[in-house]
């Protein structure tokens, strides 16, 4: 059994720019209790399916539910926090996108409550110790970052990916299949 989730990736150009607004608020920070999620793990979470069946399985299904879904036209913006979560926000361009993203998330909820669903669309890319209260550190990034808007993109494919935990380095994420979302531009 393995760990899987389904998400959209960020394109190259979204993280870089991502990356580099970062950049300057990690260098002024002294704080070392968050813990930054490379860029190379960004990306917004669909669904969540844990370790409690086959990937194949999972495969067939995630295939099933997202084929035929609209594309969505999205931006990063702003930023908050969860418990010992950093994140910056995603921002639908117009309603039918707002629609287009909350249909594929629904849709690719494993726990079939889609009408109940409270999709939060966001990128993680900070973590703290969950225990704690709160994290400064966390409150100084979601002040500095709120006024981040970064470029717009078309979101046209949804990934199911594998995460594996080799011996303390973080998760490694390993995509198993894409499915391009109907209405993709370029």
């Amino acid at each position: 059994m393995v760990r899987l989730f389904s998400a959209v990736e960020l394109p190259g150009s979204v993280r870089a720019e991502l990356a580099e607004r970062l950049r300057a608020f990690r260098e002024t920070e002294t704080d070392a209790e968050l813990r930054w999620v490379p860029p190379e793990r960004w990306h917004i979470t669909l669904g969540f399916y844990g370790d409690r069946e086959h990937a194949d399985r999972r495969g067939s299904w995630f295939r099933r539910q997202a084929t035929g879904l609209a594309a969505t036209r999205l931006r990063l913006r702003g930023a908050g926090r969860f418990p010992g979560v950093l994140w910056v926000g995603v921002a639908p361009l117009e309603d039918r996108d707002a629609a287009a993203l909350r249909r594929l998330a629904g849709a690719l909820n494993a726990d079939n409550n889609a009408a109940e669903y409270d999709f939060a669309p966001h990128v993680t890319v900070a973590r703290w110790r969950r225990g704690a209260a709160g994290s400064r550190s966390a409150v100084r990034a979601v002040h500095e970052l709120a006024d981040f808007r970064g470029a717009s993109w078309t979101a046209g494919e949804a990934v199911l990916f594998r995460s594996d935990q080799p011996g303390g380095r973080g998760p490694v994420y390993t995509p198993l299949d894409r499915v391009t979302l109907a209405g993709k531009q370029g």
